[in-house]
């Protein structure tokens, strides 16, 4: 496509194509539109009507982190989820502000960003938590490099050695199984359930009985419990947390006889239209029901990784998996999701071992 001038090209039906940002997402990614001419002139003026004009609202000599912090927060609120803008904020309030607020952001360099860093770390807080303030601070100076044309300065990342996430076994996996069955109800069931389709637990206390039929679990919502106005916390129902999580999962046949027996209207763990049973709740009895079955300490989250082990052991492709899932990424899935449980490397053993026979 020959081209001529920025984000300008004449195709090859012989009109002439020009690109423009239509939108800055949250995290600073530029999201582009088109708009087509029959003449190169007619194209661009076309163009220039559509351009982006960020909203300046400081001087980009003066302006401070903490005026870019409230500029930066304004502009993302209406688009991304309450729970993500209620972290954002919380981080920037509690940490960012108080440390950096008053300095002018064109003096922020690479070294001063080291030293809140450290800082950060001699206050003994996780090198997790320290990677996730840095990265809302990046996605601040994101914007700032795109509305001010000021350069963000360049960020080091702490190097946090990943924790093994808890699987349950087979063996264990069979006696909370048996346990569940014996003298079932529908929080039971409801366990059951995440344990066999790798729901999260925002999405399983969200879940409708219209949601689910023989043949298919609709995923198109989570709940979450999310601070109001007035600083108090409520649940909050609404989309999941990302586009690819909007899912629909094939119903295990296992399950079909529990689904015929608590099958009712509303939300599946209350069998209500109005009540419904929040995520900290399930994670209480959760950790009720693992003392009982004498297992080792678990939370929720740990029957989402042990669907996908199962799923591993039993040679489901990663793909698949990662739809199954939700995840946006299939890197997600394998950095995150695949654990090689000890019967998978027990029977990689054995294979190896018939192949010398052999």
């Amino acid at each position: 496509m020959p081209r001529r001038g920025k984000n300008i090209y004449k195709r090859k039906d012989g009109r002439w194509e020009a690109r423009y940002v239509k939108e800055i997402t949250c995290d600073g990614k530029k999201k582009y539109g088109s708009v087509y001419a029959t003449s190169y002139k007619e194209v661009k003026v076309k163009q220039q009507l559509y351009i982006l004009q960020p909203n300046k609202s400081h001087n980009p000599i003066s302006i401070t982190v903490s005026q870019l912090i409230d500029e930066w927060l304004s502009s993302i609120k209406n688009r991304v989820k309450p729970c993500t803008y209620q972290k954002y904020e919380s981080v920037c309030r509690n940490h960012i502000i108080c440390e950096l607020g008053l300095t002018p952001v064109r003096f922020i360099s690479h070294f001063t960003i080291m030293n809140f860093a450290e800082k950060l770390s001699s206050k003994s807080i996780s090198s997790k938590t320290v990677n996730d303030i840095l990265i809302v601070l990046g996605l601040a100076f994101k914007y700032c490099e795109i509305t001010y044309n000021i350069t963000s300065p360049k960020i080091n990342y702490i190097k946090v050695e990943r924790k093994e996430m808890r699987v349950f076994s087979v063996q264990e996996q069979q006696i909370l199984t048996n346990y569940l069955l014996h003298d079932i109800d529908i929080h039971k069931f409801g366990i059951l359930l995440a344990l066999f389709t790798g729901m999260r637990v925002g999405e399983l206390c969200a879940l409708k009985w219209e949601d689910i039929t023989e043949r298919q679990i609709i995923v198109n919502k989570t709940m979450m419990r999310i601070k109001n106005d007035n600083g108090k916390t409520e649940v909050k129902i609404g989309p999941p947390k990302s586009e690819c999580s909007n899912r629909i999962i094939p119903t295990p046949k296992c399950l079909f006889p529990l689904i015929n027996r608590f099958r009712n209207t509303g939300y599946v763990l209350s069998n209500n239209k109005l009540l419904f049973t929040e995520p900290r709740l399930m994670q209480l009895k959760f950790d009720k029901m693992i003392t009982e079955c004498n297992l080792e300490k678990a939370n929720f989250h740990t029957l989402r990784h042990t669907f996908a082990t199962r799923c591993v052991e039993a040679e489901v492709d990663i793909k698949t998996l990662s739809e199954l899932l939700g995840h946006a990424d299939v890197k997600t899935t394998l950095n995150r999701y695949v654990h090689s449980s000890f019967e998978l490397k027990q029977k990689s053993i054995e294979q190896l071992e018939m192949s010398l026979i052999s």
